[in-house]
C-alpha cells in the first residue's frame, strides 16, 4: 500500500510505503499527479519516505512502477529517497544514468530537511532564453525545462505582442533544445491560443528542434499556417537564423 501525501506548502507528494505496493497504488499515484498538474499548471517533486523499501507485491506491480516513472521522470525535477534502506543508499548513483530528475538520498530522520531540499527555487527559473542577434521584426526565443502556461503569458506572449506595436507582420525562430523536458496542459493550451490568435500575422516560423515528434507535428501543421515554415534540427540553428532573416520568400518544408 502506498500513502500519498499533497504537499502544496513544499510542491512536491511524499509518499510511504505501508506495505508491498501494488498496481492499484501506482494507477492511483499517476492519476493523483495528473491531476495536480491539470489544475495547478506546475510539477511537483517527489519525496519517499520510507524506513524499508517494501518491494513489490507481484510483477505487475513492478511494470506500474516502471511505466510511472517512464511516463513522468522527465517533468519531475527532484526525488528526494528518506530512508535507511541500504537499497536506496546505492539508487541516486544508479538512477542518474537514466533519469532526468535529480535525485538526493536523506536519512531517515531528515525528512524536514528533505522538504526543504526539493522545495528550494531552481537556480535558473526562466524557461524562456531570447535570441538577441536577429532583425527587429523576428522574435526568437528558446525553451528549456518544463515550460508551464506562465512562461507563455509572462514571457512568449509579451515577445511577440511588443514585436507587433512595431511591425504588422514579423517572423518568428523557435528552438526546443536538448535541454527541454516537456509543456504542462496549461502550455500546451497556451501554445494553440498563440498560435490561433497570431497565425496571420508570422509570415515565416522556423522550429527547430531535434525531437521527432515536434518535427512531425510541424510538418503536419504547416499546410494549415499562411505563412512559410521550416524545421531544423538543433545543430542547424544558424542556418534557421539565416533563413528566418532571409526576406526572400520561400517553398514550405
Amino acid at each position: 500500500m502506498l500513502s500519498i501525501v499533497e504537499d502544496t506548502n513544499h510542491n512536491c507528494f511524499i509518499l510511504e510505503p505501508t506495505g508491498k505496493l501494488t498496481e492499484k497504488d501506482f494507477s492511483q499515484l499517476t492519476e493523483r499527479f495528473n491531476k495536480w498538474v491539470n489544475e495547478t499548471d506546475s510539477i511537483p517533486n517527489i519525496v519517499v519516505h520510507t524506513a524499508e523499501f517494501p518491494g513489490w507485491s507481484d510483477f505487475a506491480s513492478f511494470i506500474g512502477h516502471l511505466s510511472f516513472i517512464r511516463d513522468h521522470h522527465r517533468m519531475v525535477d527532484k526525488i528526494a529517497l528518506v530512508s535507511d534502506a541500504r537499497v536506496l543508499d546505492v539508487a541516486p548513483k544508479f538512477a542518474k544514468h537514466f533519469l532526468a530528475a535529480r535525485i538526493r538520498h536523506f536519512p531517515a530522520d531528515q525528512l524536514e530537511k528533505a522538504l526543504s531540499w526539493v522545495s528550494e527555487p531552481d537556480a535558473s527559473p526562466n524557461h524562456i532564453t531570447v535570441m538577441e542577434d536577429l532583425p527587429d521584426d523576428v522574435v526568437g526565443f528558446s525553451v528549456h525545462g518544463v515550460i508551464t502556461a506562465r512562461d507563455y503569458s509572462d514571457r512568449i506572449v509579451p515577445l511577440i505582442q511588443d514585436k507587433l506595436k512595431d511591425h504588422r507582420k514579423i517572423k518568428l525562430i523557435y528552438r526546443i533544445g536538448p535541454d527541454f523536458k516537456s509543456m504542462t496542459p496549461g502550455a500546451v493550451w497556451s501554445d494553440a491560443r498563440v498560435g490561433i490568435m497570431h497565425l496571420t500575422q508570422f509570415t515565416k516560423i522556423a522550429v527547430v528542434s531535434d525531437l521527432d515528434w515536434i518535427r512531425h507535428a510541424t510538418r503536419v501543421f504547416a499546410p494549415l499556417i499562411p505563412g512559410h515554415v521550416h524545421v531544423f534540427s538543433n545543430d542547424e540553428l544558424q542556418a534557421a537564423k539565416t533563413w528566418i532573416s532571409d526576406d526572400a520568400p520561400e517553398d514550405d518544408d
